[in-house]
């Protein structure tokens, strides 16, 4: 058994759950069992609160099958990090967990092999450690929990929309300086593949504008998405007729060479992947309570680009 001396007054199955690192689900399922006992008394109700001085055992019943992923050395930007999750700059074309396109070689993967496999939550799981998403052509900052616990508080952290996401992308088209677009989106109805307002189950969707920089034919523009749905920013902002440069979905597959200058066409027929940027996210940590404010620079074809446009297109 596995001794605890409570420090503090709390419910045993949050106390355990902070101890431990495990999930409050799980916890509770353990006290349930009757495998926690408190000042030597098997304790089987999660809401029992315990005090500083009070004794705790617990041995946990939980057997993990062994994962069925394998550690894979792979490059990772990592941004921050301490003992509960870590934040990394993810490249354009790095999937982040496996699924039916690519079972190999995902940030999951590389993950894996960084934190030597046992650090990371949830290792049954085809997504262990992840909190949220970036597209695969997207880049720029990407959470990964450590534990299940705090998979789970920075999880709520984004579904309560306490989490303030700042992303950067260039876009077709000269966009007014700011603005909101307010519109909701779900699967297509003619194509299931992609996202649209033209849905039968439309979710609210919020996406907040400002521009950075606007040249001629394109436009540096900075994104808050006040929601959180699946390829938000890239339909919202073709939806406005302002796809975002080198989106293979929403985008513009042949422009009018008259629209663009020909330094810029010669650069855009290099650019393979969405010119969109997690550029920043904000929050308070979930486990320290101290304010978090965590950015990624630009990759390098989107700086190029952009040095194009302020050269050629001004």
């Amino acid at each position: 058994m596995n001794p605890l001396s409570v420090d503090t007054q709390a419910r045993l199955d949050v106390y355990l759950s902070e101890k431990t690192g495990k999930s409050r689900s799980f916890i509770q399922d353990e006290i349930k069992k009757g495998n926690i006992t408190v000042n030597k008394q098997i304790i089987n109700k999660p809401s029992h609160r315990v005090n500083p001085g009070d004794s705790v055992y617990y041995t946990f019943t939980e057997i993990r099958p062994e994962s069925h992923l394998t550690p894979t050395p792979g490059h990772l930007d990592i941004l921050f990090e301490d003992k509960f999750f870590l934040a990394v700059n993810k490249s354009a074309g790095v999937i982040v967990h496996p699924g039916a396109g690519q079972k190999e070689n995902t940030l999951v993967h590389f993950l894996l092999h960084y934190l030597k496999k046992s650090s990371l939550s949830d290792l049954t799981n085809e997504r262990p450690g992840i909190v949220h998403r970036l597209d695969q052509g997207t880049t720029g900052v990407i959470l990964i929990a450590k534990d299940e616990t705090t998979q789970q508080q920075l999880s709520s952290l984004f579904k309560e929309r306490n989490i303030i996401k700042t992303y950067h992308a260039i876009t077709w088209g000269k966009m007014s300086l700011s603005g909101t677009i307010d519109s909701p989106i779900g699967r297509d109805m003619k194509d299931r593949k992609k996202i649209s307002s033209r849905t039968q189950k439309a979710r609210m969707a919020v996406t907040h504008w400002k521009a950075i920089e606007r040249f001629q034919h394109f436009t540096y523009v900075a994104l808050q998405p006040q929601t959180g749905r699946t390829h938000q920013l890239r339909v919202h902002l073709s939806e406005l007729n302002f796809p975002i440069v080198g989106d293979p979905t929403y985008g513009r597959k042949k422009p009018k060479s008259s629209l663009v200058p020909e330094k810029a066409q010669d650069n855009l027929k290099q650019i393979n992947h969405t010119l969109l940027h997690a550029q920043s996210l904000e929050f308070t940590h979930p486990r320290t309570q101290q304010h978090i404010s965590i950015s990624a620079p630009l990759p390098t074809d989107f700086l190029t680009f952009l040095n194009i446009l302020r050269e050629h297109d001004s």
